[in-house]
């Protein structure tokens, strides 16, 4: 139940962007007491968002309109995603909502996180009919599902249209992932431990789907 071909929206080496990672840890002490400032923020308002990698063609794209994120993916199994080019990120708790706006319930959406490349990443991942999966990708298509196949969770809203708000928390080797605030696993890995993040929707054996992303917020591991 995994859409087996992977398209990227960066062509980019990864290596000298993890520089970037000491610059953003030395910024993330609390100025204020009580208050924990984000390491990173969009509202994909346009002309103010981040450095995302966007691209498009007749099967699929990813575009930003007035404050969201847009990926559509026309035919069936196929991933499209969208890089956050720069910052790397090592410990962090990303939020994000999610939707589908129109197409198939079944498609899938979520979070990549700690990538190293276009096959070297974690990856969270929901369906529009409560599904969830955790898992870690690894060159040559090797793949490691957390906890097993896809599971059910009453936690995720079903249907289109239903926001789901998507959590990560990466410390360490700890990695724990949530939905509407209700956490779903939580594991320990050491394979990578530090990487860009994306945005992606997918498809099955059925297409197309058309899912939003807004309010990506990325704190530190405690915010």
């Amino acid at each position: 139940m995994v859409p087996v071909i992977w398209r990227t929206a960066f062509r980019i080496a990864l290596a000298g962007i993890f520089v970037l990672l000491l610059a953003a840890c030395s910024d993330m002490e609390v100025r204020i007491p009580g208050v924990t400032r984000p390491i990173f923020q969009d509202e994909f308002i346009l002309g103010q968002t981040g450095t995302w990698g966007l691209e498009s063609d007749e099967a699929g794209s990813t575009a930003i309109v007035p404050e969201q994120l847009v990926i559509d993916v026309k035919n069936p199994n196929l991933v499209q995603y969208a890089v956050l080019r720069e910052p790397a990120f090592a410990d962090f708790s990303l939020e994000v909502d999610g939707r589908i706006m129109s197409g198939v319930p079944q498609s899938s959406y979520g979070v990549l996180f700690r990538m190293q490349g276009p096959e070297q990443f974690y990856r969270f991942e929901i369906t529009g009919d409560g599904l969830y999966v955790l898992e870690r990708h690894e060159s040559g298509g090797v793949r490691a599902m957390f906890g097993g196949d896809w599971r059910d969770s009453t936690a995720i809203g079903r249907g289109v249209d239903a926001v789901n708000r998507l959590r990560v928390r990466a410390q360490g080797p700890t990695i724990a992932v949530y939905v509407n605030d209700v956490l779903l696993e939580e594991v320990t890995d050491t394979t990578y431990s530090s990487g860009n993040i994306a945005l992606d929707a997918g498809t099955f054996s059925a297409a197309p789907v058309q899912v939003a992303f807004d309010n990506l917020v990325i704190l530190p591991p405690g915010g």
